[in-house]
């Protein structure tokens, strides 16, 4: 077997510099992952292919004590975006220590990270509603009993000032009821058509814009390519409105409010562990201070909020409804701005066997 072939047909990047830190060789998987040919990679320094701050005190050790250093999870700008990678550096010795290079593999993680990162956002997820569910159950019932009991007293009762008494306690009664029943979520069966996603954003941009006291800026970059994608309309509707109520109230008390709302069409997405070979992305992104660390992994897990007025429900049924139609919803950055990204499948392009929507995600 030609060594030449085999390199070339590496799944991971090589690349081989010398002690001038300047590319001499790559292979076709690096030209992918930096989108560049081989005749412009070749004969410039690795720092105009890679950002080495991170990695040039190992090749100079490489060099200098003939070392082997392997780094997991590093994180490199590579095309305007952060991508996270294993790196794996190697001295090779040339005859009588002449031509001697370093040995650069590169080893992108970035697609295994998201995807068991997604796979812990749903199962966590899951285990939360279960958990939030019952609790809702368990509370509801004596709800019940005392909005009854209050009723009740109601009618007994002949004076005013103890009527309101009676009445209070009904009204607060039906409001917790309320409160309990968006955390059990919606019990509905989908009503799945086909229709433009674009004309549901349309929608909520409506609604947000009757609403919002201040001046409110509407970034739109929409692809007109998209095909309609089956999904319930209202609850479409609910998820994406939550998610930009939240980026109109992440600015609150500014003059200027400015959202961004942008639509692509994707290939090959693995989405909760299935894989489609299309899918449509929603990105909700706004110019407010963005999500403190300590909330980003558990972001969309009921009654977590960062507003003392908010009751941290919105997200989670937003996330609920979203993988109800088999999609998720991801925290991301935009050009440096807090972004939502809402990924939803064309089913019929499932790689295995298509499960019917109506049918199949029906609780």
């Amino acid at each position: 077997m030609n060594p030449e072939a085999l390199i070339e047909n590496l799944n991971n990047s090589v690349i081989v510099v010398d002690r001038d830190q300047v590319v001499l060789r790559v292979n076709v998987a690096a030209e992918t992952l930096f989108s560049k040919s081989r005749r412009y990679l070749l004969g410039h320094p690795l720092a105009e292919v890679v950002p080495v701050d991170k990695i040039t005190s190992y090749i100079d050790q490489c060099f200098s004590d003939n070392a082997h250093f392997t780094l997991r999870e590093v994180a490199l700008e590579i095309g305007g975006a952060e991508s996270l990678v294993d790196l794996t550096l190697q001295c090779v010795i040339g005859e009588a220590q002449i031509n001697t290079v370093v040995l650069i593999e590169i080893n992108s993680i970035s697609r295994i990270s998201r995807f068991m990162r997604e796979k812990n956002q749903v199962e966590r997820q899951q285990s939360f509603r279960l958990m939030m569910r019952g609790l809702a159950h368990e509370i509801k019932n004596p709800l019940g009993g005392i909005r009854g009991a209050a009723q009740l007293l109601d009618r007994e009762i002949t004076d005013p000032s103890r009527r309101q008494l009676t009445g209070i306690l009904i009204k607060e009664a039906d409001r917790l009821t309320r409160l309990v029943d968006r955390v059990m979520g919606s019990r509905e069966q989908l009503k799945p058509c086909l229709l433009n996603i674009h004309e549901v954003l349309e929608h909520v941009i409506r609604l947000v814009s009757v609403k919002s006291d201040s001046e409110l800026t509407i970034h739109r970059n929409y692809d007109p390519a998209l095909p309609e994608i089956n999904v319930d309309r209202e609850q479409m509707i609910q998820a994406t409105l939550n998610i930009v109520g939240n980026a109109i109230e992440a600015q609150q008390g500014r003059d200027q409010i400015v959202i961004g709302i942008n639509t692509e069409f994707d290939r090959f997405v693995t989405i909760n562990r299935e894989t489609y070979r299309q899918a449509l992305n929603i990105k909700i992104w706004d110019e407010g201070t963005g999500v403190v660390s300590e909330l980003q992994d558990i972001l969309f897990d009921p009654l977590i909020t960062s507003r003392p007025e908010g009751t941290g429900l919105g997200l989670s049924i937003t996330q609920e409804i979203v993988q109800r139609h088999k999609g998720l919803v991801q925290l991301e950055e935009y050009e440096g701005k807090t972004c939502f990204t809402i990924s939803l499948p064309y089913l019929s392009t499932k790689l295995d066997a298509v499960e019917d929507l109506s049918g199949g995600l029906s609780e």
